[in-house]
């Protein structure tokens, strides 16, 4: 038995103080009381609800979450179950997510290093708060780290059973998040040639399931709402954010949600209808107000890199602690200054990586791009805290470590001044 502890102390130990410091958050907070279910929440449970109680798609959110979070339904559970349950697969997501990233850096730095870099990943407050939500952020995050590591193996071992891995895992995670579809599209793209020569690999089948998945949420969609699509999330979020607060910005005015017209008049119109409405929107205002457009682009940016996670206002101090009001303020700060640390981070050593070129970096690259990718994409909406950019914290994690080993190789090479 010893010898196996010994071999696995590490991730062990990642695991045991990472259940250790969620019980302590919890034990401080009363999180697991507080109960706060938010918009996306629900519509992450009904979703699961449609799919198994109607084999029925959602409108906004596609079957991958529902395929997860949904499992309960299968054996009688109720809706409450469902949160129950997404508690305990965003804890496995968060803990696997630690060790995929322990697993990468070790490869590369001492055990120890990657060790203190991958406990590093546990103080990002909103990794912690966002398991009492049902949300896609922790289990997306680990498809993430999942796919990084897979291709990692792939570059390492030359055995396209690590690059259907990712693949697939890729194109499953656009149904849990279809703001990565382009992403998807754009690894299908690189890695085309290799997996069109190994298109009669056994592990190509998993690279199949997930566009059969994919096939089936579209044409589900068609069959359930009229348009053949992954989702009309995309259409209402422009028009309700980034197309709302270009307008209002045209009207000498700024953006509330509480008392947004035209989120109510969108509201009213059938799904088809309101992808219409919004693509014209678009074409109108790039033609008509594209000052405002890019004005409230670089708003929504700006708003998604400096706010904290968006959960820590609504803690409620249900156990009448007097340090509970002092202490969420000091989060909230804290949270805040987190996310802006490592999106500007993140957005400098993702362009260092991208046009810096060594030898045996696509991996890091290709990092550096989906963090890139990611901020991008964010600035078609707002008020969301830091959920936008979360997803990404880890890999700024990895880009880190590299970074500073290479310097300091850089400097082990210089000759010694005399």
């Amino acid at each position: 038995m010893m010898p196996i502890v010994q071999k696995y102390k590490y991730p062990l130990l990642l695991v045991g103080i990472g259940l250790i410091w969620l019980f302590f958050w919890n034990e401080i907070l009363q999180l697991n009381n507080q109960n706060n279910i938010c918009n996306d929440c629900d519509n992450y449970r009904e979703s699961a609800a449609l799919l198994f109680h109607q084999c029925k798609t959602h409108y906004f959110r596609p079957i991958g979450m529902a395929l997860i979070t949904g499992l309960p339904y299968l054996f009688g559970a109720n809706d409450a179950a469902i949160y129950s349950f997404s508690f305990i697969v965003n804890v496995l997501a968060w803990l696997g997510t630690a060790l995929f990233l322990f697993g990468f850096l070790k490869k590369r730095v001492s055990p120890k290093i990657a060790f203190v870099a991958s406990l590093l990943y546990y103080s990002v407050l909103s990794g912690v708060f966002n398991h009492f939500q049902l949300l896609t952020e922790p289990i997306f995050t680990f498809l993430m780290a999942a796919i990084f590591y897979f291709l990692d193996q792939f570059d390492r071992k030359k055995e396209f059973y690590w690059l259907s891995m990712a693949i697939s895992v890729l194109i499953f995670a656009v149904l849990v998040k279809p703001s990565v579809k382009f992403l998807a599209l754009f690894s299908l793209l690189y890695f085309g040639k290799i997996i069109l020569n190994n298109y009669r690999a056994k592990s190509a089948v998993f690279i199949y399931v997930s566009m059969l998945l994919v096939v089936f949420q579209c044409v589900k969609m068609k069959m359930d709402y009229g348009n053949f699509t992954l989702t009309y999330v995309d259409g209402v979020t422009y028009y309700n954010y980034l197309g709302s607060k270009a307008f209002y910005y045209k009207q000498n005015n700024s953006l509330s949600q509480d008392t947004n017209e035209r989120a109510v008049y969108l509201a009213q119109q059938s799904y088809p209808d309101q992808q219409k409405i919004a693509t014209q929107d678009l074409l109108n205002q790039l033609a008509d107000n594209k000052y405002n457009v890019l004005k409230a682009y670089i708003s929504d940016l700006s708003e998604n890199t400096k706010t904290p996670n968006s959960g820590i206002a609504t803690f409620k101090n249900l156990n009448n602690k007097a340090y509970f009001e002092s202490l969420t303020k000091a989060l909230s700060f804290m949270s805040k200054y987190q996310n802006r640390f490592f999106t500007l981070s993140g957005f400098l050593l993702a362009l260092y990586f991208l046009f810096k070129n060594h030898e045996n970096d696509r991996v890091y690259r290709l990092m550096g791009f989906y963090i890139l990718y990611t901020i991008f994409i964010s600035g078609v909406a707002c008020a969301q805290g830091d959920r936008f950019h979360v997803v990404f914290f880890p890999f700024v994690i990895i880009l880190l470590v590299q970074w500073y080993a290479r310097i300091r190789a850089i400097e082990a090479a210089k000759p010694d001044e005399q």
